[in-house]
């Protein structure tokens, strides 16, 4: 089934869809989020935080890292406000005076995401920012769009949320500390924490895969994505930790032979024991699995199928999502 089209142009073709290595796969945090993980002095106020998250450590990457992996450690995700956000009139007589009680509002609520440790994407997003404001690190809240797991094809308008970038030897980098945190159900009724380090300083090209902001320039690419194509990409969940991914096929290749005529590829850092291709109402999809030159080559037929989805663990019982594929 795969002798009709040359090892070569297989080659080539693939090599056209891949992507490089994120940013922080290519840098060891070992000992700074163990710092973060482990940290657990009282809350005082955010200057005073931010101090401790960034005295023990002298690069701005390591600080960068410390905030953003505490954040994830110990603020959880606040269904009830998601689903009730309170409305906050605010009255004034210039827009100077708007201005300021706006900020005002925004520094309450930040105060009380960290002292209470919960909020949604704005006040996890706001609250980086304040803590990377406070140890001079340059940092900015983007507002846009999102897609998730449970709905990966949405339109590039109608799932409002909130993630940061951070200004690192001039260079800008992506993240997004509420993903990092952990999930919630479809329902958005429970979280669950689930330490997700790959959603710090995320590879550009990987982050636009689900996260489409206002502005474009805060996609850092060279041809920002518009909002036709922003959801017909791929979606490859590089924020799980257990299985880091390394490359993966930018869109489904087509192949030729006896039948399967599609082919997706994809490369992790460390190698699980099983996997498992089904469609997202979960109706297993007939495949073949082998290796070749590292990457894990899944190879199907197309009939009947319309969407894909990767799962692959440690057991039969333990499996995570790990690509998604719109046919």
């Amino acid at each position: 089934m795969f002798n009709l089209i040359s090892k070569k142009a297989i080659l080539l073709l693939f090599l056209s869809n891949a992507y490089s290595l994120t940013f922080a796969q290519t840098n060891s945090f070992e000992e700074v989020d163990a710092f973060a993980a482990n940290f657990d002095k009282e809350f005082v106020d955010v200057p005073t935080l931010a101090k401790q998250l960034t005295e023990p450590f002298e690069t701005e990457l390591e600080q960068s890292r410390s905030i953003f992996m505490w954040i994830a450690h110990n603020v959880r995700y606040d269904c009830k406000k998601y689903h009730n956000p309170k409305r906050h009139h605010i009255e004034a007589r210039s827009r100077e005076e708007l201005e300021e009680k706006k900020e005002a509002y925004r520094e309450k609520q930040i105060v009380k995401a960290a002292k209470y440790k919960k909020g949604v994407c704005e006040d996890y997003s706001l609250l980086f920012k304040a803590i990377c404001d406070e140890a001079d690190i340059e940092a900015a809240y983007i507002v846009g769009n999102a897609r998730d797991f449970h709905k990966p094809y949405r339109t590039a308008h109608d799932n409002p949320h909130a993630w940061n970038a951070i200004k690192i030897d001039g260079e800008w980098h992506l993240l997004d500390v509420t993903w990092a945190a952990g999930h919630t159900n479809s329902a958005v009724t429970k979280f669950s924490r689930k330490i997700s380090p790959g959603f710090f300083m995320t590879n550009s090209a990987w982050f636009a895969q689900n996260h489409f902001p206002d502005e474009p320039k805060w996609q850092l690419l060279d041809q920002p994505l518009d909002k036709k194509s922003f959801p017909k990409q791929p979606m490859i969940n590089f924020g799980q930790g257990d299985y880091p991914v390394l490359d993966f096929s930018k869109q489904i290749i087509d192949i030729k032979g006896s039948g399967f005529n599609k082919e997706i590829r994809i490369k992790l850092e460390k190698q699980p024991k099983y996997f498992m291709l089904t469609t997202r109402k979960g109706k297993p999809i007939k495949h073949t699995r082998q290796t070749e030159a590292g990457y894990e080559v899944f190879r199907f037929s197309s009939r009947g199928v319309r969407d894909l989805v990767v799962y692959c663990g440690k057991s039969q019982k333990r499996m995570g999502w790990l690509a998604q594929y719109d046919l």
